[in-house]
Parts: structure tokens; C-alpha cells; sequence
């Protein structure tokens, strides 16, 4: 079955927490959406803010901040987020997150 017919598109990622499938979509809806929840301006300090999050052993406000925004664009929100995305570990979807903004954005570098 192709990534279309599971409602895929390119670009999507997918992350599974506690085994079941999330797909990870960014549109421009949710690129505002994170800049509000993390409260930061325009896509250079988003990129900033999210590559501190390696560095500081990833904040778990701020990942499952971030998690619950891509997880909007697929038609969640936070009070239909399953607990189970809430106990996950950002080390358990980071590495999604990160294929997320890479595909998305990739070819687009400086």
C-alpha cells in the first residue's frame, strides 16, 4: 500500500509510541503554531531553539510542545492527545521530529 492510500503525503513522517503509528506532518499552520508554543519568532530562532534541545538533554515541555503541534496538523489536539504520546520519552520521537524538519526542509539550506 503506498504512503497515498494510508493518508501519507510527502514529507510526513511517521513515529510510533507505545505501538501505535503517528503521522508527523508540517504545514504553515503548524510552523505558527510551534513558534507560538515555544515562543520564539520566525524560523531561524525556531531552528536554534530546537537544536538546544539536544544540548540540554532535550526539555520535555518543549519536545512534547513541539510533538503535540505537528500532531495538530493531523487533526489531534492537546486534549485528544492519548497519554501514552504524553509518558513518551523525547528520546523516543526527537529522532522523528528531527527526519520531520530535515525532509521537509531539505535542499533549502544556506
Amino acid at each position: 500500500m503506498s504512503r497515498e492510500t494510508n493518508g501519507f503525503q510527502k514529507g510526513d513522517v511517521a513515529v510510533k509510541i507505545e505501538g501505535r503509528t503517528y503521522r508527523l506532518r508540517l504545514t504553515l499552520g503548524t510552523l505558527a503554531h510551534i513558534e507560538s508554543r515555544l515562543k520564539v519568532k520566525g524560523p531561524v530562532k525556531l531552528a536554534e531553539k530546537i537544536r538546544d534541545f539536544s544540548k540540554n538533554n532535550y526539555n520535555s515541555a518543549d519536545a512534547l510542545a513541539l510533538l503535540d503541534c505537528v500532531l495538530c496538523a493531523q487533526g489531534h489536539n492537546d486534549t485528544h492527545v492519548p497519554a501514552m504520546i504524553k509518558r513518551a520519552k523525547p528520546c523516543e520521537y526527537m529522532p522523528a521530529l528531527a527526519r520531520l524538519f530535515e525532509e521537509t526542509f531539505a535542499g533549502m539550506g544556506a
